[in-house]
Formats: structure tokens, sequence, C-alpha cells
């Protein structure tokens, strides 16, 4: 009777750990051993999903083991000025269905960009991650948030790291690719040298 009581026990804890974990309580995350701060702003949601997905599964360390989530947690600052190249936030579509005839509900980017400012950025990076039973792991190690106020602001400097976007190519008017360096707002150092930004 003891055992069982005390295996109905361990169960009760280990779902309640488990339901705390997946509501996206920060008290959870803390385990991590450390955050990546990542800024949104102004970066393109392509190339900025594939890094965030590149760090979560630890593919960034020397110990990577595919079968382990050994990745840092990230936390994702500014989602409300990611960038999509093109036309892509009146083009590029989202579908659910509700289940009922004629339910399809279609809604293109830029409407559920309004509606939720963190989706483009938590979808783009869900799509990016191996389809495994680590998916959820990984994903419950980022955090998104629309501007510059997180809850994480209180750790120190050698646990929340700011994360470097590597230098993005562009493409010189003789076709030659080359990297450099851009400004914030998104134009080259030099107005007019025969370079030209690569969508």
């Amino acid at each position: 009777m003891a055992s069982s009581s005390a295996y109905r026990q361990t169960q009760i804890f280990l779902k309640k750990t488990r339901d705390r974990v997946l509501s996206g309580n920060n008290d959870a995350l803390m385990i991590s051993s450390r955050f990546r701060l990542i800024d949104a702003k102004g970066e393109v949601l392509g190339r900025l999903a594939s890094q965030i997905s590149y760090v979560l599964q630890g593919k960034d360390k020397p110990t990577f083991d595919r079968s382990k989530p050994l990745g840092d947690a990230i936390v994702v600052i500014n989602a409300s000025k990611i960038h999509l190249s093109g036309r892509k936030m009146e083009q590029k579509k989202f579908h659910r269905h509700t289940g009922y005839v004629g339910g399809l509900v279609t809604r293109t980017a830029k409407a559920m960009h309004a509606r939720d400012e963190t989706f483009l950025i938590r979808k783009a990076v869900e799509r990016m991650l191996p389809d495994n039973q680590l998916r959820k792991e990984h994903l419950r190690k980022l955090r998104v948030f629309p501007n510059e106020e997180h809850p994480f602001k209180d750790l120190s400097a050698d646990r929340l790291v700011p994360f470097e976007m590597p230098l993005r190519a562009l493409k010189r008017s003789d076709g030659e690719d080359e990297y450099r360096l851009e400004t914030e707002s998104g134009n080259d150092d030099e107005e007019d040298d025969g370079w030209q930004r690569r969508v």
C-alpha cells in the first residue's frame, strides 16, 4: 500500500511539473544554463528563424547530440518589427479548418501579425525544427516578445548573452557575392557603389 501511495504521489508531482512547463512558466525555463537574447528588429523572418532553430537544437555547440535537447534558451524581442521580403505579408497565407462543412479559414500573414505579433516567428521556428519528439522540448525554450520588455532582465550578463546574426551576403552588380556589414535601417554603409541588397 505504501509503495502504491508513493507511486501515485510521484505521478502527481510529475504531472504538475509537466503542466508548469507546458503552460510557459518561466520558473521551469530557469533550469537552462544560458539564455540567448535576439533582437528581431529589421531582421528577415526566414533568416532569423533558421538561426533560432539552429541554436535551439544546440548545433552551435561541440557537444551537439541530435537525440538530446542541449540547446540554449532563446529570448526574442521586438517581434513586432520583423521583416518579410517581397510581398509576403499580403501573399503568404495560413489555413485552418473548423471541422464543419465550409469551415476553411484563410488569413494572410499581415492579418495574423495584427492578431498576434509573435505568431510569425513562433510558427516559422516550429516548422524549421525536426518533426520528432524533441520538437516540443525545443519550443519550450523559445520565448518571443513583441517589444523590448521581457521578464529575463534580472539575469546576469554571463547567463543572458546577446546573439549576433551572421553577416548577410550582398550581391554586387558584377554578380559576385561578398559579405559586408549593414546599418540598422537595412541600407549599406555606402550609399551607391554597385551594391544591391539580396532579398
